[in-house]
């Protein structure tokens, strides 16, 4: 049997790491190592780890330097054939789930990541976190032109000799796994596995839950570099990369209107005009947040767009 590296990036969850732990050891498929990485603790996280009864379970700590770089320590600890993470927020409900994940990316050899369905938990409610269309098998890098498919860290598996090189942008405190996605879509084809899924716990205070405007920029500027830096040209015409960058835009100038932040809705707004001039939208929301926008009354009034960002990904491999 193949040997899975599971890798559990967290800080100050020590509840919810154990529960997120003990989906795993649940696991009908057993030949696997469990690497909680503690990003800078400063609750009980390690005695929680290690009085959990199991040697597969091994706990790592290194100086806070956020979740990418904690996943990227993850990946040089591992030595397995196989990758997965799970967040410390997350869980695997099916007992099958690794079992399910490993026959699908060996049912063809050019597949490289396999990835399952999510399930959204909020308030005790289980719901779908997003639509169908979403999940897709094949060379997904056009389809990140077109909402982007629905791919989360702690519902992928990965064969380790497909992400050698392979990183999380570490200068990127949100948007970080798309954007890895994203760049890993252009080397491998993902295989959607449908028949399992991963739950995603939606908790006070994550960081999901809490994402402003400067972090909705990581998301545009990694596309940006993506398409203008990395190569991405090249799987969407002008037109496409174009109209997709001032959707973005558009989007982050409705959030940016909906925090009263007239200055930087205002620049998300010319910023998608430029991209897009045929999107007769944006001189609407523009000329509204104009209007309905209180410049006295804007906190954020010498807010700046952030500068783009560097070519080269952000990484720090330090194993120890």
């Amino acid at each position: 049997m193949p040997t899975v590296s599971v890798i559990i990036p967290t800080y100050n969850r020590s509840k919810l790491l154990k529960e997120a732990i003990e989906s795993v050891l649940k696991q009908n498929y057993t030949d696997f190592e469990i690497l909680v990485i503690d990003d800078g603790s400063s609750d009980n996280t390690r005695s929680v780890v290690e009085q959990i009864p199991d040697k597969r379970v091994k706990y790592y700590y290194k100086e806070n330097g956020g979740q990418s770089s904690a996943r990227n320590f993850g990946v040089v600890k591992s030595h397995s054939q196989y990758v997965a993470f799970l967040d410390h927020d997350d869980l695997w409900p099916d007992s099958n789930y690794l079992t399910t994940m490993i026959k699908h990316i060996q049912s063809q050899d050019e597949y490289g990541v396999a990835y399952a369905r999510v399930t959204q938990l909020d308030k005790g409610i289980a719901l779908p976190f997003a639509r169908e269309q979403r999940y897709k098998s094949g060379w997904l890098t056009k389809a990140f032109f077109k909402g982007g498919p629905c791919i989360m860290p702690s519902a992928t598996l990965f064969k380790k000799e497909c992400i050698k090189g392979w990183y999380f942008d570490e200068l990127l405190t949100t948007g970080e796994d798309n954007d890895a996605f994203l760049r890993l879509s252009t080397q491998t084809p993902f295989v959607f596995v449908g028949e399992t899924s991963v739950i995603r716990r939606e908790v006070e205070n994550s960081q999901s839950e809490n994402i402003t405007v400067d972090q909705l920029c990581n998301g545009i500027l990694s596309f940006e570099r993506f398409c203008y830096q990395l190569g991405g040209d090249k799987y969407a015409s002008k037109f496409e990369i174009r109209r997709t960058l001032s959707h973005k835009y558009r989007r982050a100038g409705k959030v940016s209107f909906k925090e009263k932040r007239r200055r930087a809705s205002m620049v998300f707004f010319k910023k998608g005009i430029i991209y897009y001039p045929f999107d007769f939208r944006l001189y609407f929301d523009l000329l509204k947040a104009w209007i309905l926008l209180s410049k006295k009354n804007d906190e954020f009034s010498n807010w700046q767009m952030p500068k783009p960002l560097p070519k080269k990904i952000t990484v720090s491999l330090n194993k120890d």
